[in-house]
């Protein structure tokens, strides 16, 4: 009996113990269309355990017995309780009245429902390039929004991206977004003294939570003087109530450059290079060496699978009164040049804390050091490092053991060793092998982005919120030149050290207003102040003429240099603003926006300084409307439809002082003395777009399908130009700057969000937009009542009424000569002109096989014409998205089309008749009478003669069009209940990753890459583009 006793007493406290244990619990959570829902919270009734919802919607919970029910919340969806019972799997569907239209848009000083927006916006969401490898984020939006076109135009890790929304909008002023980082402005762009370097990628990419491109003028408008160019309105992520969660994201890629130059290998340049020689009646110089040396300069200069690694981790996590994000990264970024890295330190803290219910005070703070290394990029620098690898003798070695530096130098000459030639390279191109190994270009560069701020609840409905944010960048850069060769063999050696800092301060006031009567007539109100002040100041040392290259090394010593010299530089400007928003809404049917900010900017002169930026827009839902309903097939077939209009005024800001004359230092003899530098315009104002819009936002089969349309025109007025005026007037620069230029951008926008299939684990997303852009000049100046109709911004460009900004002007080239080898060309009468490669003089041609020269003729500037446009009028972005499971493949295209692009690297470099190496197009030169061919004969030291060099021609001009295989991404989330299982609830979640980007380009353009061009349309010794391979891994703890 008492063992019996004993067995029962065990066997009660084995099941009470049992009973008290803590229990696991899974599920699913979907939305009313099935969907996965990512990031879902799921609570325990308790308040002691919560997690959130993975990729595929699954989630895994440990709760206690004592634990009641899980509720289950996401934004923008009705909150669900589930009683636990004794269930083990608790799957969920979150429901929401109109899921798409509580969707929310960041605006200016707020947020708006989607619903109520009138204006044209883009929404990027930070999954879709979160697994990317990517040191900034500005280079992930190409392709993600209609309407805005990014370029890429170099290789280079620490290059920023172009980005330019809704076309080209100012001949001289910014043409850049602004930019906005959880409410404030931030200074963007290439900041550093020395080497390359993107302000934008002290925002870690893995920080980010959504992007909003803000387009129209209605969206704009809010931001007054500074939205001429669209904003783009970052937001990071922010800690949610709940179980904490730990999140650790590492990537690891590989990168080498898409394409390289095709040259000529050792044998090849001596035939090419004597060949020259001959044509000109010399002696032929270029031989091989006893060793047959064939160098491939590009392998010394470009790196295959260059390193890149990126690790972050974070923390978020919150209670009822209290949310936090904090996270820490670390990037090591090479580049494809061997001398070119980024290496970035990045901290973020983001905190809320609703102290009171009428209190709610949070900061948000960004802290990177970032370090740049660089080289010397010159297109036409004798130390360039593209250049150097192009024109460098490949039948000449890299290294010499009997020079002293071990490398192969000419004794006489601060040029590259002749090798087995007769003579050195011609125009003393270095060793741009020494010159990567011993020169050094670095910015080290810290930066703080502190954003704090205080919402006071004054009354039901009305809030005010008073910010604070701060931009402090500091940057110290160094540049040090070896005195044995290179760009510091005629200095004896240099460095320069400098030190710059921009303070950027931003405060805001603003109150918020919302008030619902009968929830028929929505009201919502925004007024408020702005101030901000940037202050740089720039101090810098320079020593030439070194006492030893011993004190080449960290910075710059004390009576090293035999020639010192200092430079300094401090600026300030400021902007203050009122501004006042207002939106009516009556049944979420009819919708009003206005919107009116009134700037005042330092830079413009009294009387002149304050500008008033006016919106306005309107919207219609017919969906909401009762006739709606009563057709079946648009109320089954046509979940949402909205039509909008809108009409602004906004700005586009000067920089300096403009209206200020000003002196700088000048001679009188040999007496020092001050004069005019500049005579400035004290009328000057702001260079003004008026911005129109009309578009319609379409959702079909319960907003499985997502269209946006819109149509825009953008006038364009009061545009910033230089007015030339009399050489007796003793003006410096002979103009002055006046707002007297008109342009107009018009064009269409589309996008499309579509599910294509939807099919048990199955799931096919296709995203798609498409862009088509006209940029015309509708007007310059007058002088003395005459009117000007066109400018010219370099050689190879123009700015003519009717015409595009920065068209390309040059000759029309006809093709070679089959009878004697010159280049032929098409006068403005439409006849052949030839241009005899010996003397360089132009003769009429009677035919392209004709070899006799007619009667000495010219080619002038009426013989121009203009041969394309440096801006693309169409380009776009596909993706497809296919989910499995827990398989994910994402597979993105990119397009381009209707520019052109001045191919200057085929023209003055691949193509020169120099004794330097050249492009593999040379061996398909003129030789003999009656070869058809596009590439004259050579002639030696008559580039200028046989390319037209400094001119555009159609020879060169090529087609950038182009079809990109962006970006394709393979990945696997591994089952979060079993995960959770196996870990004891350690690990919540689990993705595994493999991704390439840039990974092939479909192009007629024979240049290194068709995005490799400056903004006026040319291809310039820029460095190829990079295809990067990688993997990684998400695990959420």
């Amino acid at each position: 009996m008492r063992k019996l006793l004993m067995t029962f007493l065990v066997t009660v406290i084995f099941m009470v113990t049992a009973t008290a244990q803590d229990r696991q619990i899974t599920g699913r959570v979907v939305d009313d269309k099935n969907s996965p829902l990512e990031g879902v919270t799921v609570t325990a009734s308790d308040g002691k355990g919560g997690t959130q919802t993975d990729r595929n919607g699954a989630y895994s919970i440990t709760i206690s017995s004592a634990v009641k029910s899980l509720v289950f919340s996401f934004v923008n969806y009705e909150s669900v309780s589930k009683q636990v019972g004794r269930a083990t799997t608790i799957n969920v569907t979150l429901n929401s009245n109109d899921v798409s239209m509580e969707e929310v848009v960041v605006v200016g000083y707020g947020v708006q429902q989607k619903k109520a927006f009138t204006g044209s916006a883009s929404n990027v969401d930070a999954k879709e390039f979160a697994q990317l490898v990517t040191p900034s984020v500005d280079r992930q939006l190409a392709g993600r929004a209609a309407g805005v076109n990014v370029n890429v135009n170099s290789g280079q890790v620490n290059a920023p991206a172009r980005i330019r929304i809704r076309g080209t909008n100012s001949f001289s002023q910014g043409l850049s977004p602004l930019i906005i980082v959880d409410g404030s402005p931030i200074t963007t762009g290439n900041l550093a003294l020395i080497s390359n370097s993107n302000a934008l990628g002290d925002v870690n990419p893995n920080d980010i939570e959504t992007i909003d491109v803000l387009k129209d003028g209605s969206a704009t408008a809010i931001y007054g003087s500074r939205a001429a160019n669209g904003v783009i309105v970052i937001t990071t992520k922010k800690g949610v109530k709940g179980r904490t969660n730990i999140n650790y994201a590492g990537t690891h890629g590989f990168s080498s450059a898409l394409k390289r130059f095709e040259l000529l290998n050792a044998n090849q340049f001596v035939t090419i290079a004597n060949e020259k020689f001959v044509n000109a009646g010399q002696l032929p110089p270029a031989r091989m060496d006893s060793a047959n040396t064939n160098t491939n300069w590009q392998d010394n200069v470009f790196v295959d699978n260059a390193p890149s690694t990126s690790h972050t981790l974070s923390i978020a996590g919150g209670s009822d009164k209290s949310t936090y994000f904090m996270s820490l990264n670390y990037a090591d970024t090479r580049g494809i040049v061997r001398t070119n890295r980024n290496t970035s330190y990045r901290i973020r803290a983001n905190i809320e804390s609703q102290a009171k219910s009428w209190l709610k005070l949070g900061n948000n703070l960004a802290v990177s050091r970032s370090t740049d290394y660089d080289q010397n990029n010159g297109t036409n620098a004798l130390s360039g490092a593209i250049v150097g690898a192009i024109r460098a003798l490949p039948n000449v070695p890299i290294y010499s053991r009997t020079h002293p530096t071990g490398y192969n130098i000419a004794p006489t000459a601060n040029a590259l060793g002749a090798g087995g030639n007769l003579r050195t390279i011609d125009d003393n191109y270095t060793n741009i092998a020494f010159v990567l190994d011993n020169n050094r270009y670095q910015s080290e560069q810290y930066r703080i982005l502190n954003n704090s701020f205080l919402e006071l609840g004054l009354a039901k409905g009305l809030t005010l919120r008073s910010q604070i944010g701060i931009d402090y960048y500091t940057d110290n850069s160094t540049q040090i030149l070896d005195p044995r060769h290179g760009d510091g063999a005629s200095s004896v050696g240099s460095i320069y050290q400098g030190q710059q800092n921009i303070f950027n301060t931003n405060i805001q006031n603003f109150l918020n207003y919302n008030l619902s009567i009968a929830n028929t007539h929505n009201i919502y109100a925004t007024v408020g102040h702005e101030l901000q002040q940037t202050t740089s100041r720039f101090f810098a040392a320079n020593g030439i003429n070194l006492s030893d290259i011993f004190y080449l090394k960290e910075n710059i010593i004390t009576n090293t240099a035999g020639t010192p010299s200092i430079s300094g530089n401090y600026t300030k400007s400021a902007l203050e603003s009122l501004f006042g928003r207002l939106n009516y809404d009556y049944k979420s049917k009819y919708f009003v926006q206005a919107t009116l900010r009134r700037d005042g900017q330092s830079s413009l002169a009294e009387g002149k300084k304050y500008g008033t930026f006016p919106g306005f827009s309107v919207g219609w839902r017919p969906v909401q409307e009762g006739f709606w309903k009563t057709v079946p097939f648009l109320e089954k077939n046509i979940s949402d439809f909205k039509l909008r209009a809108s009409y602004a005024v906004v700005g586009n800001r000067l920089g300096g002082f403009p209206y200020l004359s000003t002196y700088g230092s000048r001679p009188y003899g040999n007496v020092g003395g001050l004069a005019v530098a500049v005579v400035g315009n004290p009328d000057l104002q702001w260079e003004q777009s008026k911005k129109y819009d009309v578009g319609f936002d379409l959702g079909l089969l319960n907003n499985r399908v997502k269209i946006m349309f819109d149509y825009f025109k953008n006038d364009l007025d009061q545009l910033v130009l230089d007015v030339p005026t009399p050489f007796s007037t003793g003006i410096p620069g002979n103009s002055i700057s006046q707002n007297i230029g008109r342009v107009q951008n018009k064009g269409v926008e589309l996008s499309i969000d579509a599910t294509v299939l939807r099919r048990g684990d199955f799931e096919w997303n296709i995203n798609a937009n498409y862009s088509h852009i006209k940029n015309k000049i509708v007007s310059l100046f007058t002088i003395g009542g005459v009117e000007t109709t066109e400018l010219f911004p370099s050689n190879y460009n123009i700015n003519r009424v009717g015409e595009a900004i920065n068209s390309i002007y040059g000759y029309e080239f006809a093709g070679v000569n089959s009878g004697n080898g010159n280049p032929v060309y098409l006068n403005a009468a439409g006849r052949y002109v030839q241009r005899n490669i010996s003397n360089g003089t132009y003769y009429f041609a009677n035919s392209l096989n004709d070899p006799a020269l007619g009667a000495t003729t010219t080619l002038t500037q009426a013989d121009k014409k203009i041969l394309g446009s440096a801006q693309p009028t169409d380009f776009g972005a596909f993706t497809n998205t296919f989910n499995y499971k827990g398989f994910g493949l994402e597979v993105m295209f990119r397009y381009q089309a209707g520019n052109k692009i001045v191919n200057i690297t085929r023209q003055e470099i691949l193509s020169n008749q120099k004794f330097a190496n050249a492009g593999a197009d040379l061996l398909n030169r003129w030789t003999t009478p009656g070869q058809v061919t596009n590439v004259p004969k050579l002639w030696y030291n008559q580039d200028a003669i046989i390319n037209q060099n400094g001119e555009a021609t159609t020879r060169f001009i090529e087609d950038g069009d182009f079809l990109r295989l962006q970006n394709i991404v393979l990945s696997y989330d591994l089952n979060a209940s079993s995960l959770q299982s196996v870990s004891r609830g350690a690990i919540r979640s689990a993705r595994f990753f493999v991704q390439a980007q840039n990974v092939y380009v479909w192009t007629n353009y024979r240049g290194i890459d068709p995005e490799a061009y400056s903004e006026n349309g040319q291809d310039n010794s820029i460095s190829p583009q990079v295809r990067n391979i990688s993997f990684g891994v998400n695990l959420g703890l």
